[in-house]
Formats: structure tokens, sequence, C-alpha cells
């Protein structure tokens, strides 16, 4: 069988965002009869798209009326929405006390398909801007954001984003073996806390920390990156300690009442 061209497939692609657009509030519930005459599409195509739909459940038919319905999918990938929002929502004004407090870059982010999401950012008012932006997205396994939110994962997630993703070496600190990586994450669930050394940017640096929901779950993970060569030990660990404690509060206003069973340690930052 020939497989559809590219522009085919965004055709037909359009052809099934219209059709989800077609429900309304006013019209919750529409017949093929009804959708095909909205559309101005022929009953075989839109029977073709409807089928699709409602195999991955973006549509429900009711089997009595014989009428469609917006799917439970939808409704999980907008209750994800919401869950983004929430988070901002409780997130920003510590994010911002944080950016007063250490004048460095913040990033709030979320772990989506094995990456980094970004879903907010405060940008140090030194010269020198980060790449990163709210939307775009990062490496997990290199950067401090993704290996917070890889570490509170099972193992086997863990391997499975790796046997995906892989383990692209950006420097030459970057951990690029997954057994190292998994010993690397055991260590920064015991302290709480991940550091970027130049891992996936020669010059950057950055200390991230969990965010709990309610239920203990990490969600997401909060940063502070700085820009150099060096960063001293004294000054690293005053930013960990800070990002730390944002982590706490953010946690806390999405429910989170356990305080962490970690402390901070001395030595070397992993």
């Amino acid at each position: 069988m020939t497989r559809p061209r590219p522009a085919q497939e965004l055709r037909s692609l359009r052809k099934a965002l219209q059709l989800l657009h077609a429900f309304t509030p006013a019209t919750p519930e529409l017949t093929l009869t009804e959708l095909a005459s909205r559309l101005g599409m022929h009953k075989t195509t839109v029977y073709r798209i409807l089928a699709t739909l409602q195999a991955e459940r973006f549509l429900h038919r009711d089997p009595v009326t014989r009428k469609y319905r917006l799917g439970i999918t939808l409704f999980e990938l907008g209750s994800l929405v919401q869950d983004v929002l929430q988070l901002k929502r409780a997130a920003r004004p510590h994010l911002e006390r944080l950016h007063e407090r250490s004048g460095e870059t913040i990033h709030l982010a979320i772990l989506d398909d094995g990456s980094v999401l970004y879903v907010d950012k405060l940008e140090s008012p030194r010269p020198l801007q980060m790449y990163s932006r709210v939307g775009r997205r990062a490496p997990a396994h290199c950067t401090a954001l993704g290996k917070v939110l890889l570490a509170y994962l099972p193992s086997r997630e863990v391997d499975a984003i790796v046997a995906r993703r892989g383990l692209q070496r950006y420097t030459d600190r970057t951990i690029s073996d997954l057994q190292t990586l998994q010993t690397h994450l055991s260590l920064v669930r015991q302290r709480g806390y991940a550091v970027d050394n130049g891992e996936h940017e020669e010059l950057i640096r950055c200390a991230a920390a969990p965010v709990r929901d309610h239920t203990g779950r990490v969600v997401a993970a909060v940063s502070i990156t700085t820009i150099g060569v060096r960063l001293d030990p004294g000054r690293l660990h005053a930013l960990i300690r800070m990002v730390c404690e944002t982590a706490t509060h953010i946690s806390y206003d999405l429910g989170y009442r356990e305080m962490p069973s970690h402390q901070l340690q001395g030595g070397e930052p992993v």
C-alpha cells in the first residue's frame, strides 16, 4: 500500500482538527450527517476521520443516539494544561523572590516525553542571555532540571527514556552511559538537588530542586542558572540552599506538607 504523502497527511490532520472544533457548548453532540454538513465534507471522508478519533478516544459515539461527543482523551489533555497553569500560578511569587535574592536566571520546568520543557523563566539582568525560552526543550540527562526530574522516576522509566532518546554527549562532563546516570540519579535523590556543572553547555552552572504536589509526587523542578567558567564553592552552596528552599515553598503551596528527609550536605555537589 502506498504511504500517504506529507501534504495529504497535513490535509487529513487539518480536517480532523476542523471536525473537533465543530463541537461547541451549544452543539456538544453531533451526528455524522450534521458534521458532514457543517464541514462541507463527504460523509465517507468524515466517517473515516470519526473512526480514527473514536479509536484514540478523542471522540465518543453514543450507541443509542449515534451522536458523537468529545472524548476522554481531550479531557485528559486539558487536565494536563490546567495542572501546568496551576503550577505556574503557585510558583511565580516564589520564583520572583528567588530571582531577586540570587540575581540569576530562574527556570521552572516539567518532564514531557522524556525531555525538559520550560514552563516559566525569569532572566538574569546580566548582559549574557541564555538560549532557553518558555515552551522550549532541553535534554534531561545533562541538565540539573532534567536530572532532578529523572531521579524520582522508576528506574525502568529512565531506562525507557534513555533507550528512546539516547545519551548524547554535549561536553566532556556529559554523562553518556546508563549505569553512571542511574548511580548519579540515586545520589540526586539522596541529596534532594542536582547540579549541572557544564554538562550541557560549557559555561553554564546550574542547581535544581524538585517540586512536589499534594500527593508527594515530583511534578516539576526549579533551578538557578549562572554563566561562568568557575563558580566559587561557597556561592554554589548558597544557590543550592536557595533553590531547595524555593522548591519547598512551592511544594507547600501545592499541598505538600512533609518536610524533605534529606539535609543539605557539604562536599562536592552532584
